[in-house]
């Protein structure tokens, strides 16, 4: 078996597929890339997968795999960005408890503010943590179709949808009072300085948003931090119960280009409780629901495996499918610094972002 990686994977698979000379599996870093190679006929369906196969995995996954009612992708090594870090010592010391909706959060929000305490630490200094936070709220607020034509730009940003979203975020955002440094001292920190600033001695705050991924840079600056006593995170909670608690983050696909015979037996053991529990061991979070909690290494890896395997909605990063120009610096990244800024420019934001995403779409 030959395996190559690519920092330049569009280019690289263009080639091969001018060439004739596609590899006969590919990992993909989204369902986009896999939605246009399905598109020109060049993914092999995976009907060989049966219904056993795919026992362990929610509708949502199988779905993201499939293009025109055919499965052509198995998700494997998963990213769980829906969580909200705190210091489980802090919250008792202070009576705190932990919140299980939006309303819920606002209001020990207030609480910790009453308390003379920041409730929030946020870098802003790059803005792709601050698009994370508007994702969640998006579906959380309107739902994963509102959700995916924002994605697309089926909807404008100028919809009611988008603004709601943002002024949700604003009943956080917009009081600097919840935020450690106030506005300008969140502008100008970074996301691990932000998050350090909750678990050092002394916290300048109490809770930080950002993906799962944050105890291995806390513990890095801090090592007396021991993750699931003096850091630990809750799922990023319900707004609309209508929409539960979705999960939103990155994944990978496998996707074949040929139906050999190894090929087959690949795809298949990717479905495996066996394969997935070799990722997890390895440090990888798995979406299979076969995959027991007691694999995980850590209870903080096995806390963001309960809320993955529970979430009946997992929803791909939005700014990472949207065109760059929208999706990333300059777009999106900084149209959220903005809002942060000042808020009452909510509107005349929206509307750049409506003309910016007119160009590049």
């Amino acid at each position: 078996m030959n395996f190559n990686t690519t920092r330049d994977l569009n280019a690289v698979l263009a080639t091969a597929a001018k060439a004739k000379t596609l590899p006969d599996i590919a990992i993909l870093p989204n369902p986009g890339k896999l939605q246009e190679l399905a598109k020109t006929g060049e993914l092999q369906p995976l009907n060989y997968l049966s219904k056993n196969d795919l026992k362990n995995y929610a509708k949502t996954w199988i779905g993201l795999g499939s293009y025109g009612g055919k499965l052509y992708g198995v998700y494997f090594k998963v990213a769980n960005k829906s969580v909200i870090w705190y210091n489980p010592k802090e919250f008792k010391k202070n009576g705190w408890a932990v919140p299980k909706t939006w309303n819920e959060l606002i209001a020990l929000d207030k609480k910790i503010v009453a308390a003379g305490k920041t409730p929030w630490s946020i870098g802003a200094d790059i803005g792709w943590p601050l698009s994370d936070w508007l994702e969640n709220i998006m579906i959380r607020t309107a739902g994963p179709e509102l959700y995916q034509q924002w994605i697309d730009h089926d909807i404008p940003w100028t919809h009611p949808a988008v603004k709601k979203a943002f002024q949700t975020w604003g009943q956080i955002v917009g009081d600097s009072k919840n935020l450690a440094g106030g506005i300008d001292g969140t502008l100008a920190t970074t996301f691990q300085n932000g998050a350090i600033a909750v678990f050092q001695e002394n916290p300048k705050a109490y809770m930080y948003y950002e993906g799962d991924f944050m105890g291995g840079i806390v513990t890095s600056q801090l090592p007396k931090v021991k993750l699931g006593e003096d850091m630990d995170f809750f799922a990023f909670p319900s707004i609309n119960p209508k929409y539960g608690v979705p999960v939103v983050g990155g994944a990978d696909v496998f996707v074949a280009f040929s139906d050999k015979p190894a090929v087959k037996k690949l795809m298949k053991f990717l479905t495996t409780v066996q394969a997935n529990e070799i990722a997890v061991k390895n440090g990888f979070l798995s979406q299979n629901k076969g995959v027991s909690l007691d694999a995980y290494p850590n209870g903080v890896s096995r806390n963001s495996a309960r809320i993955l395997t529970r979430a009946e909605v997992y929803a791909f990063d939005a700014s990472d499918l949207m065109p760059p120009a929208v999706g990333n610096q300059g777009g999106d990244w900084d149209a959220c610094k903005q809002f942060i800024q000042d808020p009452a420019k909510l509107d005349s934001i929206l509307e750049n972002m409506e003309s910016l995403a007119k160009k590049n779409y």
